[in-house]
């Protein structure tokens, strides 16, 4: 019964993961195709972004690797891919702005954004690692097969249960976009409903993370892959 309790709600949180996952594949996209109302780049939407909220010690770094597009609290840089940096599309504003807006969770709130990050970092590299130790442990008959699936499932399941309960933390980084979207973008009133639904997406991007563990586990996790960090 436990092990059917766990497949069930396993089953439904991938569910949920993977229409996170599509979602933001598929909005994003369209977002590529749309140019944005006004002539600023990425770059640039998140730096005016930054400076309205009284914000000027964080510096944007293009970074053009297999993880990028993310605020780093503790040096105080925003990376982004050259495509979000330079883009002058919905997509690339989306990416900038939604990131650029993790600047402004100090106190309390960079404590919940660090934590976020772990979450993310855990789902992206634990699943395909806590998968190769089971089935090492089954082949060496340290683990019998159908307590391998039960430990497996359940390691799985933790996983995906905090990167779900930590999404609160990126939809309270949209919440801070408000007011300068709605003073920047007063004349685009079809832009802005665009954006704020690409934002979303950007906030829920990460939840499909699990999915994508073995990419992230040998594309950068292993010596000798591409930095998820740059020096």
């Amino acid at each position: 019964m436990p092990f059917l309790l766990i497949g069930v709600v396993l089953f439904a949180g991938l569910a949920l993961t993977r229409w996170a996952q599509a979602r933001h594949s598929t909005m994003m996209a369209k977002g590529s195709r749309v140019n944005a109302p006004t002539a600023h780049t990425g770059g640039e939407i998140a730096l005016m972004f930054l400076k309205s909220e009284g914000v000027e010690d964080v510096r944007i770094v293009e970074h053009n690797s297999l993880v990028t597009n993310y605020f780093d609290p503790s040096r105080r840089c925003l990376f982004l891919h050259s495509e979000n940096a330079k883009g002058t599309t919905l997509a690339a504003w989306a990416t900038a702005l939604h990131e650029a807006a993790h600047a402004l969770q100090t106190g309390d709130s960079l404590g919940e954004l660090k934590w976020r990050q772990s979450c993310i970092r855990i789902s992206r590299y634990l699943p395909t690692l806590a998968v190769i130790v089971v089935v090492a442990l089954t082949a060496f008959k340290v683990l019998l097969p159908r307590y391998a699936i039960f430990v497996a499932a359940g390691i799985l399941l933790l996983i995906l249960l905090l990167n779900l309960g930590s999404v609160p933390t990126e939809l309270n980084a949209n919440k801070r976009l408000r007011r300068f979207l709605e003073n920047h973008l007063e004349k685009h009133g079809q832009a802005h409903d665009r954006l704020s639904e690409l934002l979303f997406c950007m906030a829920i991007r990460e939840t499909g993370d699990l999915l994508n563990s073995p990419r992230y586990f040998f594309l950068s996790a292993l010596p000798g892959t591409a930095k998820s960090r740059p020096d």
